[in-house]
């Protein structure tokens, strides 16, 4: 009886022990999983929450540690994270604050970063309280930056990934300061590029443009290339004649030199002297073209006056008009009055008639320039006018023959008096009235 009962005494303690050592792992495990420490619970809803998010994983704010994670449950519009925070911490974070899952390194798990807005709530997390995931475009672009990450971390090799950062960590070992000077150097030549984004952007649209430019014109460079590597070879070919031009010009740049000094100052002084001519030139270039272009639409027209087409004679319509009156000083003395800009009167295609144009250079004061067919001139203003045969009385008269002399006279660079009456007569047919010669 005795030993029996040893026998249950000692099957009893067994169960005991074995009692307690459950007890002991139970209270082991709540301990671990905080059973005991009073938290206060919340949720956090977001889209996705990862492999990476394990329970006890941290709950952060500002990188001070308020709590951690007990469990995620999958929903049909993403997940709930279950956190439990340190009720003295809760009653500091604001309520309106919002859930970011990050991971703490490269390849480390993740946490739940709660972020605190701007303009933060009135502190003081409940129980119970839904925290939504924070949807601002920095955490989307973290999010993001993240997910685009993950496939390439994937590629890395961890084994060649160390090596790189070993090298880069050795690379850069003891020389903070130098890089801490650059870094410094760095931001003080962007505060002062940063007033010059504007011109800077403006100069890449030019340098655009150029390209564009040298891209239309890359066929003429090329082509402008091969014509030097012609050149080249020439230049090779004639090396030799080069090399004695090289000793001629070097002797003519000698020549050059001692021309120009002594000749220099009279080269200045001309230009000196000809810079008010220049500078009527310049005026007037203008109209240069266009009396270039009306000579040579004149030059087939001289030719064929002057026998262009193979004839000996020259083919001329004459009209002989009423003369200039001879020089009266001061009435007729030199003025410079044209001060008109610079035109073309329809060079190279004037009008016929031309019409009348009068030069403001003194004579325009004659009574005769004022009215070259009016009583002064010898006949009534008709415009075109002054043809001599207005000018002329009876045929044969006294009167005729003095004015025929007096126009003979200065064509054969003779006085009127010694005239010959036998010019008169030849002359006198000629200047009829209204009578025009034509010559062939």
């Amino acid at each position: 009886m005795s030993a029996m009962s040893e026998n249950v005494r000692y099957r009893l303690l067994g169960t005991a022990m074995l009692v307690v050592i459950a007890l002991l792992c139970a209270l082991t495990v709540a301990l671990f999983n905080k059973a005991f420490t009073p938290v206060t619970e919340v949720t956090v809803e977001a889209e996705r929450a990862g492999l990476q998010l394990m329970p006890h994983s941290d709950v952060k704010v500002r990188g001070l540690i308020v709590g951690e994670v007990r469990d995620t449950d999958a929903t049909a519009n993403g997940a709930t994270v279950h956190l439990a925070l340190d009720p003295d911490k809760a009653k500091l974070i604001p309520r309106n604050v919002r859930a970011r899952l990050l991971p703490k390194t490269l390849f480390g798990e993740k946490y739940v970063d709660l972020d605190v807005p701007d303009r933060p709530g009135p502190p003081g997390l409940r129980a119970g309280t839904v925290i939504p995931q924070d949807r601002s475009q920095a955490a989307v672009e973290i999010d993001e930056l993240l997910n685009d990450l993950l496939p390439l971390l994937r590629a890395v090799k961890p084994a060649e990934l160390n090596a790189t950062l070993n090298a880069l960590a050795t690379a850069l070992q003891g020389r903070g300061d130098q890089i801490g000077r650059n870094l410094e150097q760095a931001d003080a030549l962007l505060q002062k590029i940063n007033p010059e984004l504007g011109t800077l952007v403006r100069d890449l649209h030019g340098l655009a443009d150029v390209s564009d430019v040298y891209h239309a014109a890359a066929p003429d460079l090329l082509q402008t290339l091969r014509n030097l590597n012609v050149t080249s070879r020439t230049i090779t070919a004639r090396k030799a004649t080069i090399e004695e031009l090289i000793p001629a010009t070097t002797a003519l740049a000698q020549d050059a030199d001692t021309f120009m000094r002594r000749n220099g100052p009279k080269i200045i002084g001309v230009n000196i002297a000809n810079r008010e001519a220049l500078s009527l030139v310049a005026r007037y270039s203008p109209s240069i073209p266009c009396v270039l272009a009306g000579l040579m639409k004149l030059k087939p027209e001289a030719e064929k006056a002057g026998g262009g087409d193979g004839s000996k004679t020259f083919n001329l319509t004459i009209e002989i008009v009423k003369p200039r009156p001879g020089y009266k000083n001061p009435l007729d003395r030199p003025e410079v009055k044209d001060q008109r800009n610079p035109r073309c009167y329809g060079l190279p295609n004037p009008k016929v008639p031309f019409p009348q144009h009068l030069a403001l250079d003194g004579t325009q004061d004659d009574r005769w320039w004022k009215n070259p067919d009016g009583p002064d001139g010898g006949g009534p203003a008709t415009g075109r006018g002054r043809v001599l045969s207005s000018v002329f009385v009876d045929p044969g008269s006294m009167s005729e023959e003095e004015k025929i002399k007096s126009v003979v006279g200065p064509l054969t660079r003779t006085p009127a008096g010694e005239v010959s009456d036998v010019s008169s007569l030849l002359f006198g047919p000629l200047l009829g009235d209204g009578s025009v010669v034509t010559l062939r």
